[in-house]
């Protein structure tokens, strides 16, 4: 941890300002970044050495129009800079980003990175910059995991010895400011083992011969992936970092007449079955419910229904899963082990199909 000596005098807004005019003498620094510098958002040193993050709305107006649901960090390489996208909505359809650029070849941006992840939390302050004075409206305090922190002081030295940049070095400045997600990696699903694929999870089903007439095959498969693919993104940008850290596997199969998505394990650890929010929802509930095809969840296991494993998300960050062969053989040879009186959905000894 690089050695920075804080600035004592400085003010942070606190309960006390919560609703006022913070006042120009005692918050100099504020007015300087965010009226002279023009500054939407910016990370900064407090007077004890912890680093507070700020957002700086037009107005309270904007303010109530923007933020929307708990906030999160996303921490991202480009070239040679690390990002800390701070996300005020969840909403996958609507994402709404702040992307701060830190150069941790610099002691004081790698202080302020090392020290976002290491102090027990992090305040994020929302201000609204109006006829020239700032208006303290919310504050809200995040944390981050150990698995989070360790993840970040990993990027920090990639970037220290030149191996960090997980953008290509052509893309546009652009990019910067969109702040894209990384294109979902493919690995062999033989990488799971024999205990998660004989996990418990909950079922959704769709009748999905009404989504295709209505929609066509083509559009039909994407409206359910793009679904699917908008539940992950939540999950992965979740305010909260057991959610985010959750490892979990998606697999689809057939129930006659039904088509099944099934989510192991259940998390019902993680989002209770009554919530006061749709933040605090599941995601795969909140968003595959509302499909009109939906039918209804069961609890099961997959590997019951002949369901195959698509996508798993290790550590927040999800994976295509490649099915081969011999995978099938594995899945043939656990349904087996586990009803061994029933027909196999995944082929008889002699490598038929008998369905799935």
């Amino acid at each position: 941890m690089p050695h920075i000596q804080p600035d004592p005098s400085l003010c942070s807004p606190d309960s006390e300002t919560l609703g006022e005019i913070l006042p120009p003498a005692d918050f100099h620094d504020l007015y300087r970044l965010a009226q002279n510098d023009g500054l939407p958002y910016f990370a900064r040193i407090d007077a004890v050495g912890d680093v507070e993050l700020y957002l700086v709305f037009e107005s309270v107006e904007a303010f109530s129009e923007s933020a929307r649901g708990d906030v999160s960090v996303e921490w991202k390489t480009y070239r040679d800079k690390l990002l800390a996208v701070i996300w005020t909505s969840s909403d996958p359809v609507e994402p709404l980003g702040f992307p701060l650029s830190f150069d941790v070849r610099e002691e004081r941006d790698r202080y302020m990175v090392l020290r976002l992840v290491q102090q027990p939390s992090t305040f994020l302050h929302h201000l609204a910059l109006e006829a020239g004075q700032l208006i303290h409206i919310y504050t809200e305090t995040f944390s981050f995991s150990a698995a989070e922190r360790e993840r970040v002081a990993q990027k920090v030295r990639q970037l220290l010895t030149g191996d960090g940049g997980e953008e290509s070095s052509d893309s546009s400045a652009d990019e910067v400011e969109e702040v894209k997600e990384a294109e979902m990696i493919s690995v062999a699903a033989d990488t799971l083992s024999d205990q998660t694929l004989q996990e418990n999870g909950v079922a959704y089903l769709f009748d999905y011969a009404a989504m295709c007439r209505q929609h066509g095959d083509d559009q039909a498969q994407l409206l359910l992936m793009d679904t699917l693919n908008k539940a992950l993104l939540v999950m992965r940008r979740h305010a909260r970092s057991e959610v985010r850290e959750r490892s979990f596997t998606v697999w689809v199969g057939e129930m006659p007449p039904y088509l099944s998505l099934v989510v192991t394990p259940e998390l019902y650890d993680l989002f209770e079955v009554v919530h006061t929010s749709e933040e605090e929802a599941n995601p795969f509930t909140r968003l595959l419910l509302a499909l009109p095809q939906f039918v209804e969840t069961r609890e099961l296991k997959p590997l019951a229904i002949g369901a195959y494993p698509i996508i798993r998300a290790e550590r927040g960050r999800p994976f295509h899963l490649e099915l081969t062969e011999a995978f099938q053989n594995r899945l043939r040879r656990l349904f087996a082990q586990n009803w061994p009186e029933t027909a196999n959905p995944y082929g008889g000894d002699d490598g038929t199909d008998h369905g799935g």
